[in-house]
Formats: structure tokens, C-alpha cells, sequence
């Protein structure tokens, strides 16, 4: 009864539609006047969502209703509760000891499959189990105490609470809002659960209006505080509140602030890019679907995040695995393969590919044909026209041959970090190359796999690190970092050459993430791609060569098998079966180190998505000592002729045909 009343002295009346609740408000007939607010949140035609319980019929799955069968069960991300869920519970305690494993039963994603299953079946079962759940979620984590008391969460360092503001904010716009809308008009919604749900609304608004990050953690949290306020503000005029012009401000300004000119995330990494991305797409769609002006730039902020998204795609319809990110693809049924903390950050009403359904979304938006060959894997609509895209602001630079299932596609990036940033998703992968032939990974990004909110500290420092990348390593230095500063990284790239013509494609780079150290280390590379699959790859290292350094090469393999042959002679098997040679030549004396799934020490991993790990090959080109030191490496089908001559000075490359590549320091030629 208290929070009935609670609710019902905070509803605003002359709203149209609540004209009878506050008749019998008025009168003291407090559960009437519950009845007819019930009634006209079962029945009001407006606030428009983004999509009505109608749109979700044509959802078809062959999967979701033994999904829904699973949540039922209390069987969540794996773990079978044997009875109710305990909203304490985390069965990572004697492994992981993962934070992320609660903070993911918090967000209610696993109540998707409940609503999509109501709205195929029309079976009350499932609208019975989301209110129950709710229910239970509130009487386990009442919002009152982390309300009143700010010190009240550090009660809970494992495993974790539910009242974090991502959380908050993530469980609205994800799950709540869109189970409103296919579970509202059921008759196994009642009055009390009425009260439940929207007094919890309240306190999930209120709490984000009270604890507002502000930025004083990375951007894709203040990103989903602002846009689930809006949302809630938009979505329930009923609640006299400040939420709906809080939000719109928070929302309108973080929707420019959030990405730079070439619509890429500050954070720099793709699937916090598509939080944001996604986010801000809904509060736009909302504003526009119910009459709200909105900001000039939003649309064409949000436009530019498309299409940087879709100019990382690679012919094989996945995207890559860039700082904190899972690899999400495009032709399977969900986005990624997370257990847990996974990329469902959304709800569309006809597909379960987030980033499918994104697009497709830009498309109906915008009526832009390469969006719309995006949503369908390339069966319809027209694929993008550019081939080459240079972020220099971003310092991500991608090439591809096109766009076909088997061309090619590489890219190199120097992460540009802004100094004093906390750079939470970041890793040390300063011109890190992604290699990518025929529509298959060659060379890869190892992911993310595991974040700090575990005690496998070890794991995170691997895959943050650049062992874990194709790169340069050295000294285990964390690239950007400044010494006596804790997690503050500023890294700086310099592009010194971006080029596609007749007789090569190459991206040229140097960066400053070796620079502030007691003996500056700079290193510049250099990716040439020739006709026939070739690739060469030049790494330069210099600096005043003051002391001994452990400096290493490494190259991280797609799933294949990788040989050594001799000296600097491998042998690499794709998983399609595709053959390939790699040499590698240096200046001075190198050794070579191969690894696949080693635990001590750790390398060979990847990590497709959060709590998820393989096996890969790993080469590592090893040396000690000062600097200078050159690299030269050779990538081709079996059989392709190369051979390399390397002077710290220039390169020589001897092909097929009696052609040489002579690469100096700012020249690259080819003569017969």
C-alpha cells in the first residue's frame, strides 16, 4: 500500500487518459484509482515506442522459445539455479571470481526471450515469470538504501550490486521498456504488479538523475545513463518528474561530445562504439516518433558512426576485434559468442543480430542502399563504394580490395588516446595489423576475453597487452603510459603514407607510445600489399640506443596451424586449407618463438568474446639489446617468390619476374 500510494501522489492527472484514475484518486478509492491507471497503461496509444508488440509477429526462431523454456527454469548464462534465483549468486566464486557475471544477471537481458516467446505463443506463462522475477528483483535489491547512502554499495566489492548506473540504465532501455510493450496488454498483469513495475521506473530514473557520472568514468556509462532517462522521460509523461528534459539535455549534448568528426567513439573500440551508437539511434527514433525537436548534428553524427562501423566490416562479414571487442558478425544469429557481458545492448523487434538490425534501422532511416547491404548480407541493397578509409583523428586506417567474399582486407591502427583520458577500453596495440585474405583471418586480434572485475588479473594483462596483438613489444612497456600516472595513457600517431595505385596498396604510421621512457624507443611501420596476395611488412625501431631492450615481433594466426621450417622460414594453414609462407629477416640476429594455447607463459589465445578463449598459433621475432633494428616480413601464398635484403638503411625485396621493391625512408618503388 505505501508504494501504491507512493505512485499515485506522483501522477500527474491531467494527462489525457488518467481523467478517472484522478476522479477516484480524489475520492480515496486508492485501489480503483490503481485499477484505471493499470487500465490506461494496458491500453494508451501514446507515447509511440520504438516498435509496437504487432512488429514483434513477424520475429521467426527456431531457438527462442527453448530459450525462454531455460529463463523459466532459472537457468542463466549457464548456471541452473536449483530453485528460485538467488540474486546474490555468483558461480564464477571459485574460478574467475567475475563481478561481470552478476553485473550481467542485473541488466535482465535473459527477459528478452521471455517477451519475444509471449508474443509467438500468447502463453501467460511467460508474462507470469517476468512480473514474478521483477518482483523478486525488487524485494532483493530495493533502490532505497544506495539511494539514501552513497557509501552503501562498498558493502558489496564481490559480487557486486545491482545498483551501479550502467546497470540501471542498461536494464531499462534493454529489457524493461521493450517487455512493456509485449507484455502489457496481458490479463496476468494486475494491479500489484502495476505498482511494482512503474514505482521501480521511478526508482530507476530517480537514481539516474541523482548519480550521474559526468564523466568521471568512461563515456559509454554516462551514454547510457543519459539515454535511458530520456527514454523513461519520453515514454512515461504520467510521472510528474525532470527526467524527460534532463535527459534530452545530457542526451543532446553527449550525442556530439561522444563521437569525433569521423563519427568514431571516443573509446576507439567497435562494440562500446555500437553501445553508444545504438543508444543514441533509439533516442533519436523516440524523439522523432513522438514530435520532440532534436539537435541539427545528431543525424548526421549518428550517419557518420554507420558508416564507420560498416568501413571496418571485412568480406567475411565480421568486424574486428579493436581494443575492448568481441567479434561481431553479421551472418550469425546473434552477434557475438559472449557467455556473459555480451553485445545485447538492444532489443529489435524482428532480429536477434544487433548489428544487422542496426543497420537496417540507418537504412529505413536514411534509405541509404549500402546500409541496407549491410542488414542483409549483401543480398540486397548495393555495397559501399569506397575502398580505403583514413581516420587520422582516430589513427585507424583500412584497406581492402573490395567487397566481395573473397577479397582482400587489412587494416593498421595507432589508437590515438587523448592525454588524461582514462582509456578504460584501450589496449596496448599501437600499430597492431589486422590481416585478411580471400574472405578469410590470416592475422588477428586476440580480443578481450576477461576484464579486471576478475581475480585472473594475469589474463588481462595478456590480452590488453602487446603480446596479444601484431605488434611491437617491448620491455612489457604499456604503450602511452606516463611514469607515476596510473591508468593515463596519451598515444600519438603519424601517418606518413596512405596509398592505393596500380602497383601496390600500403599505410605507413609511426607513433610515440615507446617515447617517455628513460631511453625513447620509435617505432615506425610500414604494410605493403603486392598483387598476388603478398604482403610486406617493415618494421623500423629507433632511438638513441642507450641501453639493452627485450624487443619482440609478434604475429597472432587466425585458427590454422603454423610450421617453423628453418631460420626465419614458416609455414602457415589457414582454416580453409590455404597455404602460406612467411619470412622474416632482420637487421641484427633474431630468435623465433612459437605458442599455441600455453598457459605458462601465456600466449596463443583468442578471445571471440567475454569469458571466452581458444587456441591460436603466435610467432614471436625475439632480440636484445640497443636500437636501431629493422624487420622485414614476408606474407604469401606457398611457393611466391621474395627475397629480402635488410639494412637498417633500405629494404630490398626481390619477386617474381625479375621486379625488386626498394623501400628507403620515405620512398617505395618497384622496378623491373
Amino acid at each position: 500500500m505505501d508504494r501504491m500510494m507512493e505512485l499515485l501522489n506522483r501522477l500527474d492527472y491531467t494527462v489525457p487518459g488518467l481523467l478517472k484514475a484522478g476522479e477516484l484518486y480524489e475520492k480515496g478509492d486508492l485501489e480503483g484509482a490503481m485499477d484505471a491507471v493499470a487500465e490506461h497503461f494496458r491500453t494508451r496509444k501514446g507515447p509511440r515506442y520504438l516498435f509496437d508488440a504487432e512488429d514483434m509477429k513477424g520475429f521467426e526462431d527456431s531457438q527462442i522459445l527453448g530459450e525462454a523454456e531455460e529463463v523459466m527454469n532459472h537457468k542463466i548464462y549457464g548456471y541452473q539455479f536449483p530453485g528460485e534465483i538467488k540474486w546474490s549468486f555468483n558461480p564464477t566464486a571459485d574460478t574467475s571470481r567475475d563481478n561481470e557475471w552478476s553485473w550481467s544477471l542485473f541488466r535482465h537481458i535473459y527477459w528478452q526471450p521471455l517477451a519475444r516467446a509471449y508474443v509467438m505463443t500468447g502463453d501467460e506463462k511467460y508474462t507470469r515469470e517476468f512480473l514474478h522475477q521483477m518482483r523478486e528483483f525488487e524485494r532483493y535489491w530495493p533502490a532505497k538504501p544506495f539511494m539514501e547512502d552513497d557509501t552503501f554499495e562498498t558493502k558489496f566489492k564481490f559480487p557486486g550490486h545491482a545498483w551501479r548506473t550502467i546497470e540501471t540504465a542498461m536494464r531499462m532501455y534493454t529489457s524493461w521498456l521493450p517487455c512493456m510493450e509485449a507484455f502489457r496488454r496481458s490479463e496476468s498483469w494486475g494491479r500489484e504488479d502495476w505498482v511494482s513495475f512503474l514505482t521501480q521506473v521511478c526508482d530507476h530514473a530517480d537514481f539516474l538523475m541523482t548519480h550521474y557520472s559526468n564523466h568521471s568514468r568512461s563515456s559509454n556509462w554516462l551514454t547510457m545513463e543519459s539515454g535511458a532517462l530520456l527514454q523513461c522521460g519520453i515514454m512515461f509523461p504520467e510521472i510528474r518528474s525532470e527526467w524527460k528534459i534532463t535527459g534530452y539535455e545530457r542526451v543532446m549534448h553527449e550525442v556530439k561530445y561522444s563521437f569525433d568528426n569521423d563519427g568514431i567513439h571516443m573509446e576507439r573500440t567497435p562494440i562500446y562504439h555500437m553501445v553508444a551508437a545504438g543508444v543514441y539511434l533509439q533516442c533519436y527514433r523516440l524523439c522523432k516518433l513522438n514530435g520532440i525537436p532534436v539537435a541539427p548534428y545528431a543525424l548526421p553524427t549518428l550517419v557518420k558512426a554507420a558508416d564507420f562501423l560498416l568501413s571496418l566490416v571485412k568480406p567475411d562479414f565480421s568486424t574486428p576485434m579493436i581494443g575492448d571487442a568481441d567479434r561481431v558478425d553479421l551472418l550469425t544469429r546473434r552477434c557475438d559468442t559472449s557467455l556473459y557481458e555480451g553485445m545485447n545492448l538492444t532489443f529489435d523487434p524482428k532480429d536477434l543480430n544487433e548489428m544487422r538490425a542496426y543497420f537496417r534501422t540507418l537504412y529505413e532511416v536514411t534509405g541509404r542502399e549500402d546500409f541496407l547491404w549491410a542488414a542483409t548480407k549483401g543480398k540486397e541493397g548495393k555495397e559501399p563504394k569506397e575502398h580505403n578509409f583514413a581516420y587520422r583523428d582516430a589513427g585507424i586506417y583500412v584497406t581492402r580490395s573490395g567487397w566481395g567474399s573473397e577479397d582482400n582486407y587489412f587494416h593498421v591502427h595507432g589508437v590515438q588516446l587523448e592525454r588524461g583520458e582514462k582509456s578504460t577500453h584501450s589496449h596496448n596495440d599501437t600499430g597492431h595489423l589486422e590481416l585478411h585474405v580471400k574472405g578469410e583471418d590470416i592475422l588477428t586480434d586476440s580480443g578481450r576475453y576477461i576484464y579486471n572485475s576478475s581475480c585472473w588479473k594475469d589474463w588481462r594483462h595478456y590480452f590488453l597487452s602487446a603480446k596479444a596483438h601484431n605488434t611491437l613489444y617491448v620491455d612489457d612497456h604499456e604503450m602511452g603510459t606516463v611514469p607515476g600516472v596510473t591508468r593515463v595513457r596519451g598515444v600519438r600517431t603519424y601517418c606518413h603514407g596512405f596509398v592505393e595505385n596500380d602497383q601496390y596498396r600500403m599505410i605507413d604510421i609511426s607513433h610515440n607510445g615507446y617515447v617517455y621512457r628513460e631511453d625513447p624507443i620509435y617505432h615506425r611501420r610500414r604494410v605493403v600489399n603486392l598483387p598476388g596476395d603478398l604482403f610486406i611488412i617493415d618494421d623500423q625501431v629507433t632511438g638513441l640506443g642507450l641501453s639493452e631492450h627485450d624487443m619482440r615481433l609478434y604475429f597472432n594466426f587466425a585458427f590454422g596451424e603454423l610450421s617453423h621450417k628453418g631460420g626465419g622460414e614458416f609455414g602457415y594453414v589457414s582454416q580453409k586449407g590455404r597455404r602460406y609462407d612467411v619470412r622474416v629477416k632482420a637487421s641484427k640476429d633474431v630468435d623465433f618463438e612459437i605458442l599455441k594455447g600455453s598457459e605458462e607463459p601465456i600466449g596463443g589465445w583468442i578471445s571471440y568474446g567475454y569469458a571466452w578463449r581458444k587456441a591460436i598459433p603466435q610467432l614471436a621475432v625475439k632480440t636484445n639489446g640497443p636500437v636501431p633494428v629493422r624487420f622485414v616480413t614476408v606474407m604469401g601464398p606457398e611457393g611466391c617468390e621474395a627475397r629480402v635484403l635488410v639494412t637498417l638503411e633500405e629494404v630490398k625485396v626481390e619477386l617474381a619476374g625479375g621486379r625488386v621493391l626498394n623501400m628507403g625512408e620515405d620512398e617505395v618503388r618497384i622496378e623491373e
